[in-house]
């Protein structure tokens, strides 16, 4: 099977996936990295894809055809020979090979009929191996460019998503063999302390090359079994794609994920709000109805006026209780008076919030603007630090009222994970929808002032 290029646009990364598995309220807040903090970051990403490396060819080891066969697959196939990375690995696959497999010839058949009792593990690490390596190939090309591609904020991103989506991956289908890499013979700190001068010179300009005669001489030293014409290989040589990380569109991507986690974070401070009133529903629902008002206003409505309404007409509907009288409190409790003042110096910034968001998601509608945004990203930003400064001293209250973030931030964060979906629901349903949650809000609200007035 022919593998594909590690070079041109990204494999297309679904936006709506788990919240949870990707939380955006940390996207945006995580520390920016200096350019030496990066190059330190991605030697350090280096040695930990190398020590799993590693970790698999013990795994493998009981047949060492099936080992050679993965480690060549995986380094032949996914970078040419002569990038810094591929050198890099190649000669961890050395090390390993020639100073802590032992014995050698446990099997090695010919004939290919041989297979390790963990390939069937070890065959669902391709993917992650392959995107692991072309990710840390492309880490290291913008490095060592003069004038960044990426700049360190985007940077530092990549390097969390590689610890996520990259190392954790690894961590996570790896652990459950610890025992038997462990009896073969793996020792991950002293293999760590031997392995990682190979990755601590990767910037290092005086460092010694890998000659392309030094290379050639590693591969026949390691491979050679498995190059010999009368080996055939029962292991097939999986496709390799494009990471989404540091590919093409990425910026754009990763300004996508933002703008869905400022509107999470957003509705989160808004749902904490609710929370807050939710002793007098008439104060809350009048807080409702005047931050949509005040959203609304002078704009039309769109998904990210959508999203926040659909986060207030769950959280009502689903979480606000009591609610006597049809819905409304007459008295105001005491709780509310407390707040109330707190809750009036919000609406401003949450409105601005939600409104600079609502520019931002209609820029990035638009192919090739995703730059532009960055500063309605910030101005989003700053309404949304100036609510949580002032929501920060009524928790115990909010907390006292029901409001559990992290339950609420799974929810929230399935509303806004289809922002940027291309199949949305049809205008119609969604204006049925409006409306229907619109009444379900504030009836309770009109009918109490219609009530007001007859009396």
């Amino acid at each position: 099977m022919e593998s594909k290029s590690t070079s041109g646009g990204p494999q297309r990364r679904p936006l709506a996936r788990s919240y949870r598995s990707h939380p955006y309220t940390t996207g945006f807040c995580r520390r920016i990295l200096g350019k030496e903090e990066v190059k330190q970051e991605v030697m350090r990403l280096g040695v930990s894809l190398s020590l799993y490396v590693a970790e698999s060819m013990f795994l493998l080891c009981d047949d060492i055809g099936t080992m050679l066969s993965f480690c060549y697959k995986l380094w032949k196939y996914t970078l040419p020979p002569s990038e810094p990375v591929s050198e890099r690995l190649l000669r961890v696959i050395h090390y390993v090979y020639s100073n802590d497999i032992k014995p050698k010839n446990i099997v090695c058949r010919e004939d290919g009929g041989g297979m390790s009792v963990q390939w069937e593990l070890i065959r669902t690490t391709w993917k992650d191996f392959a995107e692991g390596i072309i990710i840390l190939h492309r880490l290291d090309k913008v490095v060592r460019e003069r004038y960044w591609t990426f700049d360190e904020r985007l940077l530092s991103s990549a390097i969390v998503k590689y610890k996520q989506e990259v190392l954790k991956k690894l961590e996570e289908k790896l652990t459950s063999t610890k025992d038997v890499s462990e009896a073969n013979g793996f020792v991950r700190e002293t293999i760590k302390s031997n392995i990682s001068y190979l990755w601590m010179s990767l910037f290092d300009e005086e460092a010694e090359a890998t000659t392309e005669e030094m290379r050639n001489k590693i591969v026949s030293d390691v491979f050679q079994p498995v190059l010999d014409k009368s080996w055939r290989s029962e292991i097939p040589t999986p496709p390799v794609y494009y990471p989404y990380i540091l590919g093409n569109g990425y910026e754009a991507e990763e300004m996508k994920e933002k703008v869905m986690g400022l509107g999470v974070e957003l509705s989160l401070c808004m749902v904490e709000s609710m929370f807050l009133l939710c002793d007098d529903t008439r104060s809350m629902l009048r807080f409702c109805l005047k931050l949509y008002r005040d959203v609304i206003k002078d704009m039309k409505t769109g998904l990210v006026v959508e999203k926040m309404l659909r986060a207030m007409h769950y959280v009502y509907r689903i979480h606000i209780k009591p609610k006597k009288n049809g819905g409304v409190v007459d008295e105001i409790g005491g709780k509310s008076v407390q707040v109330r003042e707190l809750i009036m110096t919000t609406w401003e910034s949450f409105a601005s919030g939600f409104r600079d968001l609502h520019k931002l998601h209609t820029v990035l509608l638009i192919p090739g603007r995703w730059n532009c945004s960055r500063e309605d990203a910030t101005l989003v930003e700053v309404e949304l630090k100036k609510v949580e400064e002032k929501l920060s001293c009524g928790k115990d209250v909010s907390k006292a009222n029901g409001f559990a973030r992290e339950a609420m931030e799974s929810i929230i964060g399935d509303l806004w994970k289809s922002l940027f979906d291309e199949e949305t629901e049809v205008v119609w349903t969604r204006e049925v929808m409006r409306v229907e949650m619109l009444s379900d809000l504030y009836r309770p609200l009109l009918k109490g002032e219609k009530d007001a007035k007859q009396d």
